[in-house]
């Protein structure tokens, strides 16, 4: 059979398609990296494309990073959670939920002189991200296989700048984000000038103890509406206004420091009353 110059090209265009069409389907298909399963459960690591995820064996992802680029936040609610930053020149930062470690490895990357101390129950969590999401093993970073709730009530008082507080089992939010005692305890933990950011997966009732906790003890609360369900709230110590020119201009070196859209995320931040 023979083609003329026009059918050729033809031919190979749709030999083109048809490979960047397969690459394409290639970059949404997930490849199962690893699989066990400890006391609480299974744990899954796959990978999509440039993204390497982490789940309990549910359809929730846990945590994900991107494999050339760790320190590049891949959700948007933890891109959010850094606005916590821009409220004092944290030291010691206290992250509780390791995941796949991707909020350690941001922290890391953009302030390698702060001091990490991350929190996860599971050691099998802990050496997943060692072992699948290349968690550094710098001096910097300590990691402690503990209950959230046993470890911030040991925590010296005054001792930590940021609490971050993302704890969620298999299918959603962990009950001890909603403990009063573990609020009353973190605040004893920060500093003068300290913040606490919890990720909730929903925004309790204003009746709720952990609200009437959060009301009681911090001097400012804001929180932020994440745009695919999930709500920030940042529980700060100290009194701080959200017109202060200082913050604006914090939030807006955030984002050019990280490359992300801190300013725009800070424009999002509405007064929880107190």
């Amino acid at each position: 059979m023979f083609y003329d110059t026009g059918q050729l090209l033809h031919v190979i265009i749709g030999i083109l398609n048809f490979k960047v069409d397969c690459a394409k389907a290639n970059e949404f298909m997930l490849k199962e990296l690893y699989r066990t399963e400890d006391k609480y459960g299974e744990l899954v690591v796959t990978e999509q494309g440039e993204k390497r995820i982490l789940s309990f064996a549910s359809s929730l992802q846990q945590s994900a990073i991107y494999i050339e680029k760790p320190h590049r936040l891949v959700h948007e609610y933890t891109q959010i959670m850094l606005l916590g930053m821009m409220f004092n020149k944290a030291k010691n930062i206290v992250v509780l939920g390791l995941g796949g470690g991707g909020l350690v490895h941001c922290l890391n990357y953009y302030f390698p002189k702060v001091v990490l101390q991350a929190v996860d129950i599971r050691q099998s969590v802990i050496d997943i991200a060692y072992q699948w999401f290349n968690l550094p093993e710098n001096s910097n970073i300590n990691v402690h296989c503990n209950d959230a709730a046993n470890y911030i009530q040991q925590i010296e008082t005054g001792s930590v700048d940021i609490i971050f507080s993302d704890l969620y089992e298999a299918q959603g939010m962990s009950d001890i984000q909603l403990q009063a005692a573990f609020i009353s305890n973190s605040y004893k933990s920060l500093g003068e000038n300290g913040c606490m950011v919890i990720n909730f997966h929903s925004l309790p009732d204003e009746e709720s103890s952990v609200i009437k906790q959060v009301r009681e003890q911090f001097s400012a609360v804001y929180m932020c509406d994440v745009f695919k369900g999930n709500w920030i709230v940042f529980c700060i110590k100290s009194e701080l206004s959200l017109d202060n020119s200082d913050l604006k201009t914090h939030a807006v070196n955030l984002g050019k420091k990280m490359e992300l859209p801190m300013k725009y995320f800070y424009k999002q931040l509405r007064i929880i009353p107190l």
